[in-house]
């Protein structure tokens, strides 16, 4: 018996390091690309990507299966705390969205993917705790940063970019901002084992400089920005752990020096400055030109949107609009926010909104509570997602590992809460 328990933990464990891997679009897209780049000539669209799908599918259907297993711990999580169903709130909405989408067929799909692609995130939750999804992303990052390095010096037809990012580096993934949204995340993973770690602290540190040297070579900007804040605020979240009267001051102060910088940048041509260090224009590489040409078509559909993953269809959708006014292809809007207006509505973002501060607050709730370095997680990644969607769209679709992540870290701040894992033996130490 004890055997067939050691059996299921070592399946579950590389069922979900392999389907993080998966789910973030890692590797298999990129293959039946056949390394196609941006600007290159040849148009990713028409290519057949089903073998791609057929697997998320089968992610879906075993983590139905376990959740199945485990449906005791998924009744209690649904009992605890009656902010779980704002995660189905949100996912109700998404397929509702297909009624009154412009492309039906497209929602209903995505739909089917983003219920899919929250379930695996639920059997995260229900199956490890924090401390355990730590060590479970660090394997999955350290595989991705690995297969990456390898793919991009050994096999630069694939791990390289041509066309209008020739050089760029994107490792295992079909596109530089893609390989970024992947890296960021894995930067924080890799200094929180790197502190917590005592063996082996320093495999974290060099993968955590192989991966900034990595969005160097990557020439991601946004992304490298997105890295900078967030090994900042690995900092300054300490503060957060203080007396209150000490953390509030600390905060003031903190609110008062960034006010004064954006003053500073306003009124002395700063920004000119900041655009020219990063190498791009003000703006953001014709992002705002896109933000702007979206924001129209918002307006014609606010409340509900277009469908989930509807509007951009090139000029066959309403998206011809956007590419009309542009001259160019655009193949989403480089804002999340906006995406996801875009797909299911003001109703659907404010719902996102309202699952991201309650989970935002009880993240702050745990970090307060820990002494221990797994604390600073949930809050880290909370903020990443904001950051993230400023200039990418690292969820809109959620059909991708950073939503499973999501779904995961919401889910499992309520189970730390009220402590309902169960006591069984579930050590994944030998893997670390």
């Amino acid at each position: 018996m004890q055997s067939k328990y050691s059996i299921l933990r070592i399946f579950e464990l590389v069922f979900t390091v392999l389907s993080l891997f998966h789910l973030s679009q890692a590797l298999t897209p990129l293959l039946l690309t056949g390394g196609a780049s941006e600007g290159d000539g040849v148009d990713i669209t028409t290519l057949d990507l089903s073998f791609n799908a057929k697997i998320s599918l089968l992610i879906y259907f075993i983590s139905f299966v376990l959740l199945f297993l485990r449906w005791k711990k998924v009744v209690a999580l649904f009992r605890i705390d009656k902010s779980i169903w704002l995660i189905w709130l949100l996912l109700l909405i998404v397929c509702l969205s297909t009624l009154w989408s412009v492309f039906p067929s497209d929602s209903f799909r995505y739909s089917i993917y983003a219920i899919g692609t929250t379930s695996f995130g639920l059997y995260l939750a229900t199956r490890y705790t924090i401390k355990e999804q730590i060590v479970i992303f660090s394997w999955t990052f350290g595989l991705i940063v690995v297969l990456s390095i390898l793919f991009s010096v050994a096999l630069p037809q694939y791990g390289t970019m041509g066309g209008v990012h020739e050089g760029a580096w994107r490792g295992i993934y079909t596109h530089k901002n893609i390989f970024g949204l992947a890296l960021v995340p894995a930067a924080v993973i890799f200094y929180l084992r790197a502190l917590s770690s005592q063996s082996i602290r320093w495999v974290f540190w060099l993968l955590l400089a192989s991966t900034v040297a990595l969005l160097v070579l990557a020439n991601s900007t946004g992304s490298l920005v997105n890295l900078v804040i967030m090994l900042a605020l690995c900092l300054f979240y300490r503060l957060l752990r203080w007396r209150y009267e000490l953390m509030i001051s600390a905060i003031l102060a903190g609110i008062i020096a960034g006010i004064a910088a954006l003053l500073w940048l306003f009124d002395y041509g700063g920004l000119d400055l900041i655009f020219t260090a990063l190498g791009k224009d003000p703006t953001l590489t014709g992002r705002t030109d896109i933000w702007r040409y979206t924001w129209d078509m918002i307006q014609l559909r606010p409340w509900q949107g277009y469908g989930l993953n509807a509007f951009w269809h090139g000029l066959q959708g309403p998206s011809a609009y956007v590419e009309l006014a542009l001259t160019v292809p655009v193949a989403y809007a480089h804002n999340g926010y906006l995406d996801m207006w875009l797909g299911i509505g003001l109703i659907g973002l404010i719902a996102f909104f309202v699952g991201l501060f309650t989970a935002a607050t009880k993240a702050l709730a745990w970090l307060r509570k820990t002494n221990t370095v797994e604390g600073f997680w949930p809050l880290l990644f909370l903020t990443y997602i904001l950051l993230s969607n400023v200039a990418e769209g690292s969820i809109t679709t959620m059909n991708n590992h950073l939503w499973a992540m999501y779904t995961a870290t919401f889910c499992s701040l309520l189970i730390a809460r009220d402590n309902i894992y169960s006591p069984a033996v579930r050590n994944i130490k030998r893997w670390a």
